[in-house]
């Protein structure tokens, strides 16, 4: 099947915007309720701005189409909902972490491709402060997208592994793309290609790839667009919060602030926005395996809740040699 068969895909507006700021999530079932979490707090920091959501899934239903259109209503924000094939993407690797939502992003600047550009971003962030700066940013003469470095010391050893030119390497968890240069130069078709022929060998799947075909040809911008935070289970990552100029927290990692066992405080952004939500009557995640219990029962002990922490650890236990 053709991986970019735009036929495979059912795209719908619910909401019509006049705006050409596009903004764009693709997600699986597991990450379609944190996706209106991260839609949530960028409408109610938009200002005099209005931008056109875009969600692309293969899982979506018509209750989740009810909430994404109750929560923009009334606003002057815009509203597609794209319903992927399940055929689509099923060739390419996936791992535990990445399942094959992770390429969607991929389709952005094809599904809208008479737009001026268009942001992707993944569904494990929040907006903080007004991201109106971001879209006034200028992209020099040859760049495709504006993107954010990875951490300093991760950076270089990712562009070596992926075998990059140089040692800069993006995530791609924040994109804002150009969409008549990105399709022009065939970005899409590049980075398929690149996970065809070596897709089992990249950790990262689509990142190392469209860190491939564009390595020469982003901006790289202030990490203040896709703050990346990981959850850290000691005295300074309990404590410790985002600088004060932060626009969009990206909770990258394994461990995420909808997670019961993570009560460090910088998840406070997104329960915030997590209990204005339609999903506010849904439970955080609880613990499925040991690793996760153990997270649990720390946690526990650490804020003096003994008999919580004490039916975590026998969990724990339970979980891990049982």
């Amino acid at each position: 099947m053709d991986q970019l068969n735009l036929d495979a895909i059912r795209s719908r507006t619910l909401l019509a915007a006049d705006t050409d700021k596009h903004i764009f999530f693709g997600v699986d079932n597991k990450f379609i309720a944190h996706a209106l979490i991260t839609l949530m707090s960028l409408a109610e920091h938009a200002g005099a701005s209005a931008f056109h959501f875009h969600l692309i899934s293969s899982d979506l239903t018509d209750a989740d189409a009810a909430r994404f259109t109750a929560v923009l209503s009334g606003t002057r924000h815009g509203l597609t909902l794209h319903h992927a094939g399940s055929d689509l993407f099923v060739s390419l690797p996936t791992t535990q972490l990445f399942t094959r939502a992770t390429y969607y992003r991929l389709l952005a600047p094809k599904l809208i491709p008479n737009a001026g550009k268009v942001l992707y971003l993944d569904a494990d962030m929040v907006c903080i402060s007004n991201p109106d700066a971001l879209w006034s940013l200028p992209f020099d003469e040859e760049a495709i997208a504006l993107v954010v470095a990875e951490s300093d010391p991760l950076q270089a050893r990712l562009a070596a592994t992926v075998g990059l030119r140089g040692s800069a390497y993006f995530n791609a968890g924040m994109m804002l793309i150009d969409i008549a240069r990105w399709n022009r130069a065939a970005i899409s078709e590049q980075a398929l290609a690149v996970l065809a022929a070596q897709g089992q060998r990249l950790q990262y799947l689509d990142q190392d790839a469209l860190n491939t075909v564009l390595e020469g040809r982003v901006n790289y911008i202030d990490r203040r667009f896709n703050y990346i935070e990981m959850l850290a289970h000691d005295a300074q990552g309990y404590q410790r919060d985002v600088p004060a100029d932060t626009c969009i927290i990206h909770y990258a990692g394994a461990d995420k602030p909808w997670q019961t066992w993570n009560q460090q405080s910088v998840c406070r952004h997104y329960r915030a926005v997590y209990q204005r939500s339609p999903f506010s009557d849904h439970p955080l995640d609880r613990p499925t395996e040991a690793q996760q219990a153990k997270k649990m029962y720390k946690s526990l002990f650490r804020t003096r809740r003994l008999c919580s922490g004490v039916y975590w650890w026998i969990r724990y236990y339970q979980m891990r040699y049982l």
